[in-house]
C-alpha cells in the first residue's frame, strides 16, 4: 500500500485481497507532518480541556450529591428530608403529629415527602442549568428526567 499527497488531499493505494488494485481519496487532511508543533498543540489544548472537563464533572457530582430537599407540613407536624433521587433521609414527627389519625398522618407525610422531592429536583436542576448552561443538552436532559416530580 502506499500513500501519495497531491493538491491538499491524500490519495493512498493498495490492493484487495484478490490483488486488484483500489484507491482511496481523503480529502482535507490536516497536515500531521506539515506541522508537528501545532499538532502536538492541538492535542495537549484537547487533553487539557478533557481534563477540565472531568474535574467539572467531578465537582458537579459533589454538588448535586450534597443537594437536600426539606419540606414541612402547614403546621409543622412534619418535617422531611430527602437526597436528590427523592429518597427519604431525615423523617421527624412533632410530638402533636401522635394526635392525628394514623390514616392522615401517613398522607400528610407522603404529600410532605413529595414536596421535599419537589425542592430537591428544583436545586438539581438549578445546578445543573449553572454548571452546563440553561440551553445545554445535559440540562434539557435533567430537566426531561426531573419533570415528574417539578410537576
Amino acid at each position: 500500500m502506499t500513500a501519495a499527497r497531491r493538491g491538499g488531499r491524500v490519495v493512498v493505494l493498495g490492493t484487495t485481497a484478490g490483488g486488484v488494485g483500489r484507491a482511496v481519496t481523503v480529502r482535507h487532511v490536516t497536515g500531521f507532518f506539515d506541522d508537528p508543533d501545532a499538532a502536538l498543540q492541538r492535542v495537549q489544548d484537547d487533553i487539557r480541556a478533557a481534563q477540565q472537563r472531568a474535574e467539572q464533572a467531578a465537582d458537579f457530582k459533589d454538588t448535586v450529591d450534597a443537594i437536600r430537599g426539606r419540606a414541612r407540613s402547614p403546621r409543622g407536624e412534619v418535617t422531611v428530608e430527602v437526597d436528590t433521587a427523592g429518597q427519604l433521609v431525615d423523617l421527624r414527627l412533632a410530638d402533636d403529629a401522635t394526635e392525628i389519625v394514623a390514616r392522615d398522618l401517613s398522607a400528610m407525610i407522603l404529600t410532605t415527602v413529595r414536596a421535599a422531592a419537589t425542592d430537591a429536583a428544583r436545586q438539581a436542576l438549578a445546578a445543573t442549568a449553572q454548571a452546563f448552561g440553561e440551553q445545554s443538552p445535559v440540562t434539557a436532559q435533567m430537566r426531561a428526567e426531573l419533570a415528574p416530580r417539578l410537576g
